[in-house]
């Protein structure tokens, strides 16, 4: 007399796989059928973020996020600062990085804004190049189609 010795949750462990092994094999063949990279169904692995004065003034800038600090930049009238960052974990990690504007207009104006959010910008506008135009009202994303202008975070 034989008597199983999978439990019933391995066994529901083994369909889990199998299923998800044929998910993973039906994209792969679309991928080579179609022409369509992974790519292109997933985050971009590299992301460029460029910024750009269109104050008639120096713009002052520090970038970062909680494991990058790009330091402070400074950037005369019309000048453009770009950081890439790397993003391999494309699936389980939505990157934010976020920046404080200083300018003098008289008296010395700071605000913050987050300069790249994965749930926003990404795939419609920013797929592997970010460009924003900083204005004193307010930062524009102008990639992707017609330039969209959000409000300055609260200080």
């Amino acid at each position: 007399m034989s008597t199983s010795l999978i439990s019933p949750s391995k066994s529901k462990m083994t369909r889990v796989s199998s299923s998800l092994f044929m998910i993973l094999a039906i994209v792969l063949s679309f991928n080579f059928n179609v022409g369509m990279s992974v790519d292109s169904i997933l985050p971009p692995k590299e992301i460029t973020v460029t910024i750009n004065n269109k104050l008639n003034m120096k713009l002052g800038l520090h970038c970062k996020d909680k494991h990058s600090d790009f330091g402070f930049v400074e950037l005369q009238v019309g000048e453009s600062w770009s950081f890439e960052f790397y993003n391999p974990f494309r699936i389980w990690f939505s990157p934010l990085y976020w920046c404080m504007f200083t300018w003098y207009n008289g008296q010395e104006v700071v605000h913050y804004f987050d300069i790249y959010v994965g749930k926003r910008d990404w795939p419609n506008r920013c797929s592997y190049l970010c460009v924003w135009d900083i204005f004193e009202a307010h930062p524009c994303r102008v990639t992707g189609g017609e330039p969209e202008c959000f409000p300055w975070k609260n200080n």
